[in-house]
């Protein structure tokens, strides 16, 4: 689909002040512990959808079908929003660096060769296993992509937003979970919301003090997602195999994906995994 950038940009906008509503009716909420909380992280929801449009606006990511439908997919956004967390502290971070005059623990020409391993699995997910189940195809799924991801994937973070609204009926009928009541768990919402609505803003105005993590993540982003472009010439190699079995064949082909590996708890905000693999 061709990309008409004033089209996206007005998305991008009505995405971020949609946003910033619900968190306005989420901190006006009579029920802030529940009907609150799960307007925050409907919030959350709407500022990844803003990220991905600014995303395809900047040609980091092509406009196709399935990436129009990853929008409605909770999922998708959540996976969405795990890179976008990172990327808000590292900015930050970075901001303060420069506020500060204080120098980067990884010097400002160094360069960077590692995402973290939550936020490579997170577009790993997002990439292979979402777009190409929601585009009909086969999807790809590894045993290293694992941890926050896979668990945002599996419908975490969806279940506690609905946990926030419904009560929860178990196979026997009786009761298994009610609305919550403690303000602990919407105080969270909130503030992450907050911190992605800043974020949001940031790209929209493309206002990032992070530029080599930034950077790499696109760059890997662009990469994985370039065989999809309706115009691109790279499309994934695909090579046939017999499988013996009538009327089936096996059908190998290479992906590009970010490298995910294990992270120690202690290492700073801007390490992580290598780059890509193919």
């Amino acid at each position: 689909m061709a990309v008409e950038i004033k089209k996206f940009e007005r998305s991008v906008h009505a995405c971020i002040e949609n946003g910033k509503r619900l968190i306005e009716d989420a901190e006006w909420s009579a029920n802030r512990a529940s009907t609150g909380m799960a307007l925050a992280m409907l919030a959350q929801e709407e500022c990844a959808k803003a990220f991905v449009l600014a995303l395809v606006r900047d040609g980091i990511l092509p406009w196709t079908q399935e990436l129009k439908r990853s929008l409605s997919v909770h999922e998708c956004k959540n996976l969405v929003m795990i890179i976008m967390e990172w990327l808000s502290a590292v900015n930050e971070l970075r901001l303060n660096e420069m506020l500060n005059q204080t120098p980067s623990c990884q010097g400002a020409d160094s360069p960077l060769r590692h995402l973290p391993a939550d936020v490579a699995t997170a577009m790993n997910i997002y990439r292979h296993e979402m777009i190409e189940r929601i585009g009909r195809r086969y999807p790809e799924r590894f045993s290293d992509w694992s941890g926050k991801a896979r668990r945002v994937a599996e419908g975490q973070r969806d279940r506690k937003k609905q946990g926030a609204l419904y009560v929860g009926v178990g196979e026997d009928g009786d009761v298994i979970s009610l609305p919550p009541t403690s303000d602990q768990a919407f105080t969270e919402e909130f503030a992450r919301a907050k911190a992605l609505i800043e974020f949001a803003e940031d790209v929209d105005r493309e206002c990032i003090f992070a530029y080599r993590e930034y950077e790499l993540f696109a760059e890997v982003f662009r990469v994985m997602f370039k065989d999809l472009a309706p115009e691109s010439d790279d499309k994934s190699p695909e090579e046939e195999l017999p499988s013996g079995i009538p009327g089936v064949v096996f059908v190998r082909k290479s992906i590009t994906v970010a490298d995910v590996v294990p992270q120690n708890r202690d290492e700073q905000v801007d390490s992580g995994t290598d780059a890509m693999k193919g």
